[in-house]
């Protein structure tokens, strides 16, 4: 009778067996965990050993996660371990445990290695019975782990591929949410509507519940940006502090508001609101806007593709509102240059149409304004068949005030102009007008007077205006200086009549400074001794190309292509021969 085989050939044959059915049964499996599990449970059992716990290494954090765990109370799914000082291809035992699983009650630790990549651990408790592992259990245990490794590295390539998938999926249809949003961006520049499309991606997207989106506004080179808050939403009714926008100005990267304990007191403002994301939109080199957001309804943390998402959805968001700001003020300015178009044309009716003739007299005019409307007003009214009233002036300031204000002493000339009284009077009447209804730093200078065919005198007042020039027809110079102050001064002024003679040949000019303040490109003024050296050279001329002349003058002196710093008005008047 042949002799019976010795228990240990059994036990080897059944631990090949073992290692046979349990290498076939994890690698019909692609399930990670399933094959984690049946590995701790297979070595479990045949070590007769009642902890277990299996690790995966992860590269980024350079630490290990708990992927399974049998037995120990203190150790969950998920959980994730430093192990220091650990000899990743080695078995280690005993005292070589490292400390995170020694305290677990782990003697034993298996590396899980496939090829050349370190996959994690296998870390088993002492046995049941309280003896050592037995060479051939170590054999075994190690045999067991290095034919799972590969079931083990499948698994994980394919949990791997799946959460890639998942990414990429995920990916897409952010991709395809940004796209479905930029066409409703840009459909729009309402900003009601935008702030509203950012509204509803911000929580049907991240279900983001509060938020606050500020924008830049350029304010000078010093300081190029600004922040303003174009929406908010569940931060609370409280202005944002002024200290907290400065701070987010500053922010060039994202801030992450995570540690109570070490936060930055510069954020107590975000905080207080319940925001826990500042994310800073950058254009052209330049942070333009601010995305802050607080947590997600859902409790997960913002992850790196969240921020992806959000900066190009904050990005989409800026360049519409800044387009559509734009746009609103292409119009309000389309809006107001029609306004002053309109005002220029009233300006233009309320000036003479037609310069009226008188016996004797030469006469002709330009008003050319700085910008749509001026503040400079001239007027030349036939009073009789003999006399003509001849007036300029000028309103500090330029632009729609200055006209509007010089309507009003066009009016009230108008309306001085048939009554019985004498220039003086007329003129401190006007003065108390301007006082009574202008503000304290607006002024008027006038000059205005009486030409009579019959004696062909002249008698002016000059109300603090650049004195009238009369050339004589030998070519001396006189200049009209009596009056008073400017009107809007002192409501109480008196003013001086002062009386001339038009001989036959003489010139009177009549102008506002923006003939002598004409500047030159280097930033010279035209000034009154050019000015009267071109009146006394073109003396003899007409009226009409006297003025032309000085025009001429002037624009060689600014340069053809330059703008009027100022409204320039000129009245010239020739007594004929």
């Amino acid at each position: 009778m042949p002799e019976a085989s010795p228990p240990v050939r059994q036990t080897e044959r059944f631990d090949l067996r073992a290692l046979h059915e349990t290498s076939q049964l994890l690698s019909t499996s692609l399930d990670l965990e399933f094959v984690l599990n049946n590995l701790l449970l297979t070595a479990m059992s045949k070590l007769l050993v009642t902890r277990g716990v299996a690790l995966l290494h992860d590269p980024v954090e350079d630490g290990y996660e708990v992927a399974a765990v049998k037995g120990i109370a203190n150790l969950r799914c998920g959980e994730r371990l430093r192990l220091d000082g650990e000899a990743r291809g080695a078995l280690l035992r005993d005292e070589a445990v490292p400390e995170a699983l020694a305290v677990h009650r782990v003697v034993l630790v298996l590396p899980i290695v496939f090829g050349h990549r370190h996959i994690g651990f296998v870390g088993l408790g002492g046995k049941m019975t309280g003896e050592a592992f037995s060479n051939k259990e170590l054999e075994f245990v190690q045999s067991l782990v290095n034919m799972a490794s590969a079931a083990v590295h499948n698994s994980l390539m394919v949990a791997e591929l799946r959460q890639a998938n998942r990414d990429l999926d995920a990916k897409v249809q952010q991709l395809n949410t940004l796209f479905d949003l930029s066409q409703e961006f840009n459909a729009t520049v309402d900003r009601e509507r935008l702030v509203h499309l950012l509204s509803l991606a911000l929580m049907g997207q991240l279900l983001v519940g509060k938020y606050l989106f500020l924008m830049g506004e350029r304010e000078g080179e010093a300081r190029p940006h600004a922040f303003r808050i174009v929406t908010a939403r569940g931060v609370g009714e409280d202005p944002v502090e002024p200290e907290l926008i400065e701070a987010l100005c500053e922010l060039k990267t994202m801030l992450l508001l995570q540690d109570e304990a070490e936060a930055d007191p510069r954020w107590d403002g975000l905080r207080r609101r319940g925001l826990v994301l500042a994310l800073p939109i950058r254009h052209q080199g330049e942070t333009c806007a601010m995305l802050c957001l607080g947590p997600k309804r859902t409790g997960l943390p913002y992850r790196p593709d969240d921020v992806e998402f959000l900066t190009a959805l904050g990005n989409l968001a800026f360049v519409s509102l800044q387009n559509a700001f734009l746009v609103e003020q292409q119009i309000e300015k389309e809006r107001l240059e029609e306004e002053m178009r309109l005002a220029r044309a009233i300006q233009m009716k309320l000036q003479p149409q037609r310069l009226p003739a008188l016996r004797g007299l030469e006469i002709a005019a330009v008003a050319l304004p700085s910008r749509y409307v001026a503040g400079d007003y001239y007027d030349v009214l036939r009073l009789d068949d003999d006399r003509l009233l001849l007036a300029i002036a000028d309103v500090t300031g330029k632009g729609l005030p200055a006209s509007l204000l010089m309507s009003n002493l066009q009016a009230c000339i108008h309306v001085m102009a048939p009554m019985d009284i004498t220039l003086e009077e007329a003129v401190a009447h006007a003065n108390r007008v301007v006082c009574e209804n202008t503000d304290y730093d607006k002024f008027i200078t006038l000059c205005t007077g009486i030409y009579d065919a019959r004696d062909r005198s002249f008698q002016y007042v000059n109300a603090g205006h650049n004195p009238p020039v009369l050339v004589r027809d030998d070519g001396s110079v006189a200049l009209l200086e009596k009056g008073g102050l400017l009107l809007g001064v002192f409501s109480a002024s008196t003013y001086e009549r002062g009386t001339v003679t038009l001989a036959p040949g003489d010139v009177l000019v009549l102008f506002t400074d923006g003939v002598t303040e004409a500047m030159s490109p280097g930033g010279e003024e035209y000034g009154e001794e050019r000015l009267e050296a071109v009146l006394k050279a073109h003396r003899r001329a007409s009226a009409p190309a006297l003025l032309d002349a000085v025009l001429a003058d002037v624009r060689r002196f600014t340069g053809e292509a330059s703008a009027l710093s100022d409204d320039l008005t000129m009245i010239v008047v020739k007594a004929e021969r």
